[in-house]
């Protein structure tokens, strides 16, 4: 029976959507498609440990697919989109000469799911910190050929090697609006992860006007790779802004270091001001017509 709503992910072509931690457009339809549940892992393991875990994969089409399982290492951009890498590059992230899956071709009849058993195999002289590889499913045909587009769909593998890691950061730049008219107030919290592995990060903030606290909030959570920067979005929600603003943004790395920044943020419904003025102007100016017209005269 093929794999409930609520428990899988369908690639039909070459975008692949991997899980929470990545954004990407949705999929294009396509004649052929397959599908995996689920579509992330997450191990903390120790130096020379052996993870075992399955994957399932559907054939959600009416007609009989065949299918091979491979694996890719990975890092992500600062865009928040995946590199893969070829397996004889050097690079400190490596994982997926350490996974083990069946090589032969997986044959699927129409609406049918199989799990398929993979295990990662973690060297003893591994060293700590975050390793990121990808498994795949690709559509074959007998002879070798492909099936039309290549229809292929892929999982993460999260891996943390414990060991001497390091979960540090850096608070690179905190900006937003010098003056702000009226509320919500958008502001951008710019994040390095300097150390050796993956953590989350989210920032707060808290509002002063003048010597009392007038407010908080606090940013998006984003999954942050290590050497990568992120972008993370606040926003205010202060309707009536009126005086000067301290906002201090504070985050804290995966080790529970500190960071802070502050910035003074004006408030002044200036837009207001000007109706203000111009009804006032317009005031004025009838008042001056009406004198010049008319003449008032005491009886």
């Amino acid at each position: 029976m093929i794999l409930k709503n609520k428990r899988i992910l369908s690639t039909l072509v070459l975008p692949l959507i991997l899980g929470s931690f990545l954004v990407y457009p949705n999929s294009v339809s396509a004649a052929v498609g397959i599908t995996i549940a689920p579509v992330k892992y997450k191990f903390d393991v120790e130096r020379g440990q052996v993870v075992e875990n399955t994957i399932t994969v559907a054939n959600p089409n009416d007609f009989v697919l065949k299918v091979r399982a491979e694996f890719q290492d990975f890092k992500v951009t600062e865009d928040n989109n995946i590199q893969w890498l070829p397996g004889d590059i050097e690079n400190p992230y490596k994982m997926s000469d350490w996974i083990g899956i069946r090589q032969d071709v997986i044959t699927l009849k129409p609406k049918e799911e199989q799990s398929v058993p993979f295990k990662i195999s973690v060297p003893k002289n591994a060293t700590a910190g975050g390793k990121y590889a990808a498994v795949f499913f690709t559509g074959v045909i007998e002879g070798g050929g492909n099936i039309g587009a290549v229809p292929r769909v892929g999982a993460l593998i999260i891996l943390n090697v414990k060991g001497d890691l390091k979960r540090t950061g850096e608070l690179l730049n905190f900006s937003g609006p010098r003056i702000a008219n009226n509320g919500p107030v958008n502001f951008t919290l710019s994040y390095l992860n300097t150390g050796t592995t993956h953590y989350e990060a989210k920032a707060d903030f808290t509002v002063k006007n003048f010597f009392w606290k007038s407010g908080s909030f606090s940013s998006e959570t984003k999954f942050v790779y290590p050497n990568i920067k992120r972008d993370l979005k606040a926003t205010w929600n202060q309707r009536a802004l009126l005086g000067v603003y301290t906002i201090k943004a504070k985050i804290l790395d995966g080790d529970g270091n500190v960071y802070e920044q502050s910035k003074l943020v004006i408030g002044f419904p200036y837009l207001y001001l000007l109706i203000l003025i111009g009804v006032l102007a317009t005031l004025f100016y009838l008042y001056r017509w009406f004198k010049k017209k008319f003449k008032i005269v005491r009886a």
